[in-house]
């Protein structure tokens, strides 16, 4: 587990990284009294050490979207913790419908790396994996607040890598963008349920107005500053 510690609102905040390991997603996880916020979960034992070790009694779970690896740790948190999961309306209706092909984009991703090295990842993936359903408790649409402990966020629909994707901005400062926003990355907007006009008429117009000293936490890779990526 990784720990970044930044300035924001004046305040230092920490924000843990676990990371997915088969396609190096990344979940992050900040404090704040006896809560937890959590964006984007994996299965992460250290991450229950920390609740053990904190006194953490309540689990916030943020979602930017619903790919698989944004997604994989909401049951077993859940199974473990007292928690509460937010999204994106639109992200909600396809959490719970079961027959979508959550997990199929990292199969995907999984079995091109085994045909460049001959690994066995996808085989590996395919033994584990389980279709599930996810029910959201607090839905959006388009642009909402939350406050969770001393935390304000505001809640920002940008479609166009996924059909409900949404990025949460921490006090103007900090924005967790899912897959919708990385570093010098093009943005997929092919998947099932993306839209390359919604994210250009959009999501990009939002990225713009972002303060330059932004600080991005993305779904893959580490944080930057706004200013440094060349993709938007």
């Amino acid at each position: 587990m990784d720990l970044f510690s930044f300035e924001i609102a004046n305040r230092k905040i920490e924000v843990y990284r676990s990371i997915y390991a088969p396609v190096k997603s990344n979940m992050f996880t900040i404090l704040t009294g006896n809560e937890a916020v959590v964006l984007d979960p994996n299965e992460a034992e250290d991450l229950l050490e920390l609740f053990k070790e904190k006194d953490i009694e309540k689990v916030h779970i943020l979602l930017t979207h619903g790919h698989y690896d944004h997604i994989s740790g909401v049951m077993w948190l859940k199974e473990h913790t007292d928690t509460t999961v937010y999204c994106q309306e639109r992200c909600a209706e396809r959490l719970m419908n079961s027959k979508r092909p959550q997990a199929r984009l990292v199969a995907l991703v999984l079995a091109e790396e085994d045909r460049k090295d001959g690994g066995s990842r996808y085989q590996d993936f395919k033994k584990k994996y389980k279709p599930f359903t996810i029910v959201a408790d607090r839905t959006f649409v388009n642009l909402d607040r939350l406050h969770i402990g001393d935390l304000d966020f505001e809640v920002i629909s940008t479609p166009g890598h996924s059909e409900g994707s949404a990025c949460y901005s921490l006090c103007g400062e900090m924005v967790f963008t899912g897959d919708t926003l990385i570093l010098n990355t093009s943005i997929i907007t092919t998947f099932p349920g993306g839209n390359k006009v919604d994210y250009e008429n959009i999501t990009l117009p939002y990225l713009k107005r972002l303060r330059k000293d932004t600080i991005v936490m993305p779904g893959h890779g580490d944080p930057f500053i706004l200013k440094d990526t060349n993709n938007i």
